[in-house]
C-alpha cells in the first residue's frame, strides 16, 4: 500500500467548483507515478531505459461524494491483481474526515515498446507490485 496527500485545486474543478470527473483519474494516476518515484523507478527511467511499457487498457472511476476546491484528500494505492501480462491497481480517495469520496481502478497491460504486442509482465515490475 502507498498513500499520498492531495488538495483539490481550482484547476481540478468545473464551473460549479466541484471536481471535474476526469481529474479523479489524473489524481489517481499521479499517485502511481509518485509511488514509482518514491522507490527510485520513475516513469522517465522506465520510458527511456526499458523495452516494455504498461499502458492503461481499462479505467473505472466511482464518485461517492462531491469534492470542492480546498478539500484535502488521502489517496491510497493498492494492487488488486497481478496476472501474467497485466496488473490491476485500486485507488481509494478519502477526505480528512475519513469518508471515502471516490475510487478508481486501472488495468495495465505489459507491451513491447517496439512492437506494441502484449508481453509477459517483467519480473522487475512484478516485484515492485508485490512489494506494494
Amino acid at each position: 500500500m502507498f498513500e499520498r496527500s492531495y488538495t483539490i485545486r481550482m484547476r481540478d474543478s468545473d464551473a460549479a467548483g466541484l471536481i471535474y470527473f476526469a481529474e479523479q483519474l489524473r489524481i489517481a494516476h499521479e499517485t502511481f507515478e509518485e509511488y514509482l518515484e518514491s522507490i527510485g523507478v520513475g516513469f522517465g527511467r522506465l520510458l527511456h531505459e526499458k523495452d516494455f511499457v504498461f499502458p492503461i487498457v481499462h479505467a473505472e472511476s466511482d464518485y461517492r461524494a462531491p469534492l470542492s476546491v480546498g478539500d484535502r484528500l488521502t489517496i491510497r494505492l493498492e494492487v488488486e491483481r497481478i496476472g501474467e501480462t497485466s496488473f490491476t491497481l485500486r485507488y481509494a480517495l478519502r477526505r480528512e474526515d475519513g469518508a471515502e469520496v471516490g475510487t478508481v481502478q486501472t488495468v495495465h497491460v505489459a507491451t513491447s515498446r517496439t512492437t506494441r504486442n502484449k508481453v509477459p509482465l517483467p519480473a522487475s515490475i512484478r516485484e515492485l507490485l508485490t512489494a506494494l
